[in-house]
């Protein structure tokens, strides 16, 4: 079990917000739009993160990135400073608004594994364009900025099926490829990770 201190919402799709559903008085750090569609569930205490406005989360540091996802809900990434280093979480994203900000300098990337190679973006009649990227796509990013670590999650039906071992030695192949260097898992319930 655990026991946290606070919760961080991405954006207010039912699989990044919906547990706020059963309520909660912690204190829930997220977006003024997320607060705004997740008005109707019990939260106790709503902290409105602006895109990078740093704030103090007890000992750590946490700044929110925009970050290209979903027309409706819009998204955010979180930069947590920790004395041990800086970890960058990304839930769903198609790309970060300003990639350099939020990646310089990160010990730790966790990121979308929806999809390992085909992309899963469309383009809104807005001309928005919203969805998935790639985890080569992602890896690419930590490539350039010179993250050293990553975990990926929230996989897709097509990573899921291939099956851990499978997943793991492809994950390993595109961090070759995209982010030489790079230490890449997926993650597993129960992973617990040191920086």
């Amino acid at each position: 079990t655990i026991s946290p201190d606070a919760v961080f919402i991405s954006h207010a799709h039912p699989d990044h917000a919906g547990g706020l559903e059963e309520g909660t008085q912690l204190p829930v750090y997220a977006s003024a739009v997320t607060h705004e569609i997740t008005s109707g569930m019990p939260v106790a205490r709503r902290i409105v993160l602006e895109p990078g406005a740093r704030v103090a989360v007890g000992p750590l540091a946490l700044t929110a990135f925009p970050v290209v996802h979903s027309v409706r809900c819009p998204c955010i990434a979180a930069r947590i400073e920790t004395p041990e280093g800086v970890v960058v979480y990304s839930g769903d994203i198609v790309a970060f608004e300003d990639p350099g900000a939020a990646l310089a300098g990160a010990a730790l990337y966790v990121g979308d594994g929806s999809t390992l190679e085909r992309p899963i973006v469309r383009r809104h009649s807005s001309g928005v364009l919203f969805g998935h990227t790639t985890v080569r796509a992602q890896l690419g990013w930590l490539g350039k900025y010179g993250v050293p670590r990553a975990v990926f999650s929230h996989f897709g039906g097509g990573p899921i099926r291939m099956g851990d071992e499978a997943l793991g030695e492809a994950l390993r192949r595109l961090a070759e490829k995209k982010a030489p260097g790079c230490d890449v898992i997926a993650a597993a319930d129960g992973l617990r990770l040191t920086l």
